[in-house]
């Protein structure tokens, strides 16, 4: 893997429970039992420029901007009544971005499973905030973030998780495919508490979900 040490399961394991990624990693490890035959090339290589680890990373990086923004998203809806869910919104988002992939030469179902992950795990920030926040306002954010200005922050991630998993679809039926992704969450679990670890977990169930294109 291109600047990043492969550390044997049992290291890795360690270093899960010292960062206190641990409920991230526990949601990655149904993956890594799924079946599949791991095509002949290492996950180091690919496009000139970026690798398919490299890839599998940039989608936790975006993975764990996300479940950050959903704070944002939280504290907007707060008090005003508005539901955490919007079926109708979240149907146009994972059909905009089925079509993105199509566009792009990605696996759109593939796509379309990880976005749903995505905004899974986006209600589950919200949830988990809201009755946080009602049960102790002293810990609410200090500014009503205006969810118009929000919003145009998660086009732009989802625009570049699609362009990451076309990076990272060689690495999607690999062998290694778990524990690359498994080390990425632990380096950006660090600066996340709790909650937002637990969403990260959630938010990258399919992407090695080694389902044949």
């Amino acid at each position: 893997m291109i600047g990043s040490r492969v550390l044997p399961p049992r290291r890795m394991r360690r270093h899960a429970l010292r960062s206190g990624a641990l409920p991230a990693l526990a949601a990655l490890a149904l993956l890594a039992g799924c079946g599949g035959d791991p095509p002949a090339a290492p996950l180091s290589e690919g496009p000139p420029g970026a690798s398919p680890a490299d890839g599998v990373t940039r989608i936790a990086e975006l993975s764990a901007q996300r479940a950050v923004v959903s704070s944002r998203v939280a504290a907007a809806k707060l008090g005003t009544g508005q539901a955490v869910t919007d079926p109708e919104r979240e149907a146009a988002v994972v059909a905009d971005a089925r079509a993105d992939a199509t566009r792009a030469g990605v696996d759109p179902e593939w796509v379309a499973r990880v976005v749903a992950d995505q905004i899974a795990a986006s209600s589950q920030v919200q949830n988990d905030l809201l009755r946080r926040w009602n049960d102790r306002p002293e810990s609410r954010l200090a500014e009503r973030p205006d969810l118009a200005q929000v919003r145009p922050e998660l086009g732009r991630i989802g625009d570049e998780l699609v362009a990451a998993m076309k990076v990272a679809a060689p690495a999607r039926v690999h062998e290694d495919c778990p524990s690359t992704l498994a080390q990425a969450v632990v380096a950006r679990a660090e600066s996340l508490d709790d909650l937002h670890r637990a969403a990260l977990g959630r938010a990258l169930m399919s992407v090695c979900d080694r389902t044949p294109e």
